[in-house]
């Protein structure tokens, strides 16, 4: 019994240490960012393994962090896009390396030749160089496209394919405009359209 009993034990104090870590880690980069709160979890299909909550509630402070505060949930469009093409790539409707002009030829011609290459991945991954763009942003105007959401959307994609790209020598790019152009991508290889792919994976996930 000796044996197995110094495996057990070792095993959990190996978990012990590896929680420890974790959380040092975590709150190290919570702190090096000056980050008022973070919560991480390290979880399985049907386990939690850690859940910690660091920090304090406001910055300058002293209101501990709690299990039931709430986030703000950011670009969480992004997670769920990535989710829905990992899917599809799964089950052969895309790759990865699929190149957006080859589903969308009739826009090539018009967009800047420096685009005629991008993925999916790269498109998904930062990996371009379309200008830095948001909601806030006052161009384009929003009566400058019309019809449906999904027609608007795939004039705003021709629309700043035809852009120069940014100067930015960085390897990653941070530009939402690269999920909205993977967002055509996903809708023309299914044959279904954006929210039609969330609502089935929300029933999936359920």
């Amino acid at each position: 019994m000796i044996k197995p009993l110094t495996i057990l034990l070792f095993f959990h104090t190996s978990l012990i240490t590896y929680g420890q870590s974790l959380e040092h880690f975590a709150d190290s980069i919570r702190q090096k960012y000056d980050i008022p709160e973070l919560a991480f979890a390290v979880i399985s299909a049907d386990s939690i393994y850690e859940m910690k909550i660091l920090g304090f509630q406001r910055i300058n402070t002293r209101y501990k962090a709690q299990p039931d505060d709430k986030f703000r949930i950011g670009s969480n469009t992004k997670a769920i896009t990535c989710f829905i093409a990992a899917e599809l790539v799964k089950k052969g409707k895309i790759n990865w390396n699929t190149k957006f002009f080859d589903l969308f030829p009739e826009l090539k011609h018009s967009s800047n030749k420096k685009y005629h290459q991008l993925t999916l991945l790269n498109l998904l991954s930062f990996r371009t160089r379309l200008y830095k763009y948001t909601y806030t942003y006052n161009k384009p105007s929003q009566d400058q496209f019309n019809g449906t959401e999904d027609e608007q959307r795939y004039q705003f994609t021709k629309w700043f394919f035809q852009h120069k790209p940014v100067s930015n020598k960085d390897s990653i790019n941070f530009s939402n405009l690269g999920y909205v152009a993977a967002g055509l991508m996903l809708e023309k290889a299914s044959g279904k359209q954006y929210k039609q792919l969330v609502a089935e994976l929300g029933q999936e996930l359920n």
